[in-house]
């Protein structure tokens, strides 16, 4: 096996970092108590309805009001078709089972595009955590883009490239123009076979990438490959723990189900992680990159945007769950609602591009599950929150019916997520799905009609100015506790090709 000339110290804490989906935390008496209170309050809130009978109440109040009888009438239609939905998609997770591995041999040449914009010392680190895979180093490249960063980001990537050699190409976009122009260049200098996308705040298991190629190897028609993407900084919170639930439903639930729809057919391989075949790239570069919805430039969503550009050429877009990385989510509640702002108005962007294929002969492969899937998610940008916004209301006109009735409601809607993360994870942390049933039902509700409202406002909202790279250290990296020994080897930075020749980027 192949590796890089470097010698690492404490990979145990990296190790233990990287162990499962939702680590295992120190079981003080403060994280047994709150899983406790949390399970307490769930059964208090439930006995407090099945005493009050709210559910009969609430129906009779609706039923013999003309408006609302024919509104709880489709509600209950709808309801009816998301349950079928539901656990049709958890039979598809069941059946589902990630790719086995190739031989080394069998692997394909590689580059990794990573993008960076303001991650001061973190993509120090994503970068050694890349050098560290266990992939043939004759078949591996990365290119890292720093799109036009203002702190000390490209300094970082220098010091970073000398250390782990000509391997990396560095690129510096002399101005900031987004994470797509970022991506492009990386996939036109690119020469491998397949195109591997990893985000700058992100760090990859030793054996992600051969995880994640293996499904290409093995079949031909896959366009490309999700990785399972996980939360690294559980450190930093409720709003943390709360996501990691979350992540898990949306890959090990969400992703793996549609990766067993006609063959493969996942919608959004996250940017985090993603690997695409470069013949399924190339062909739809351009138009790619010069997407517009509703005029206007498309700028985010990018990963979703590309997916969807490769399954409209009948390819299949599968799911990896050996393809592990960890990234940082947002720690407060502004930075999760735009990010949660961000994927609102790309999906509905790119709901739109789907719908003008799907029900096409766009692929060789069954199309009926695809198209269920559609119909729902696309009944999902709206109807659940005129209901929710209804329920909302009646809560406040007479909270001790329906507002009863819509506490109960959070916790019967989050023990199908507890259950499945708990069966996935084995960990306690499942029951941080009840919490968050609660935080999106009341804080997050807003999003999801506001981004269909302006979802032709393609703005970042995340891409912000970093913080200085010494707080970052403090906050972040000492945490994570990744060090590594520069190589004995003579190093020496890679220049980019043709950089100095083309108006958007620049070798060092």
């Amino acid at each position: 096996m192949s590796v890089f000339p470097l010698s690492f110290t404490r990979q145990e804490p990296l190790a233990k970092v990287q162990a499962g989906s939702i680590p295992k935390r120190r079981r003080d008496w403060r994280d047994i108590s709150f899983k406790t209170l949390l399970v307490l309050a769930g059964l208090v809130v439930v006995y407090l309805a099945w005493q009050s009978d709210v559910s009969t109440r609430a129906i009779e109040i609706l039923w013999y009001a003309p408006v609302s009888r024919t509104t709880l009438i489709i509600g209950i239609t709808y309801g009816l078709a998301t349950t079928v939905w539901c656990f049709w998609r958890l039979w598809l997770v069941l059946r589902y089972r990630p790719f086995p591995l190739v031989d080394e041999e069998q692997l394909p040449s590689v580059t990794v595009v990573v993008p960076a914009f303001n991650e001061g010392a973190l993509v120090r680190e994503t970068l050694r955590c890349l050098a560290r895979v266990d992939y043939p180093r004759d078949r591996f490249r990365i290119i890292v883009v720093d799109d036009g960063s203002t702190d000390d980001t490209w300094a970082h990537i220098k010091t970073t490239a000398a250390e782990i050699g000509s391997v990396v190409t560095p690129i510096r976009c002399p101005t900031n123009r987004g994470k797509r122009w970022a991506l492009w260049e990386g996939f036109r200098r690119g020469e491998g076979e397949v195109f591997v996308t990893v985000d700058s705040d992100s760090l990859v298991e030793p054996g992600a990438l051969r995880a994640l190629v293996s499904p290409m190897v093995r079949d031909q028609r896959i366009g490309a490959v999700a990785g399972n993407v996980q939360v690294l900084n559980l450190q930093d919170g409720l709003i943390p723990r709360m996501m990691a639930v979350r992540y898990v439903m949306t890959f090990d639930y969400k992703r793996a189900s549609q990766s067993m729809m006609g063959g493969g057919a996942v919608l959004c391989c996250a940017g985090a992680l993603a690997a695409y075949r470069r013949s399924a790239v190339l062909p739809v570069l351009e138009q790619w990159l010069h997407q517009t919805f509703r005029g206007a430039p498309a700028r985010a969503g990018e990963d979703h945007a590309m997916t969807n550009f490769i399954l409209s050429r009948g390819l299949k877009v599968c799911y990896q769950r050996s393809a592990r990385v960890r990234t940082n989510t947002p720690k407060t509640y502004a930075g999760l609602c735009k990010m949660f702002l961000r994927w609102g108005r790309s999906n509905v962007r790119e709901t739109i591009h789907t719908g003008r294929y799907v029900f096409t002969p766009f692929r060789e492969e069954s199309r009926l599950g695809i198209r269920f899937n559609f119909v729902m998610g696309a009944l999902g940008l709206f109807m659940p929150y005129l209901f929710l916004g209804s329920a909302l209301l009646l809560a406040i006109l007479l909270p001790a019916v329906f507002g009863l009735k819509l506490l109960a409601a959070c916790v019967f809607g989050s023990i199908f997520t507890i259950l499945f993360c708990l069966v996935r994870e084995r960990s306690s942390d499942a029951l941080f799905g009840m919490p968050y049933a609660f935080y999106s039902t009341f804080l997050l509700w807003w999003i999801w009609p506001y981004a269909l409202l302006t979802c032709d406002r393609s703005v970042w909202l995340t891409r912000t100015a970093a913080p200085a790279s010494g707080d970052r250290d403090r906050s972040w990296l000492k945490r994570v506790a990744i060090r590594i020994r520069p190589a004995t080897a003579v190093v020496q930075t890679h220049a980019a090709p043709d950089a100095a020749s083309h108006p958007t980027a620049a070798a060092a």
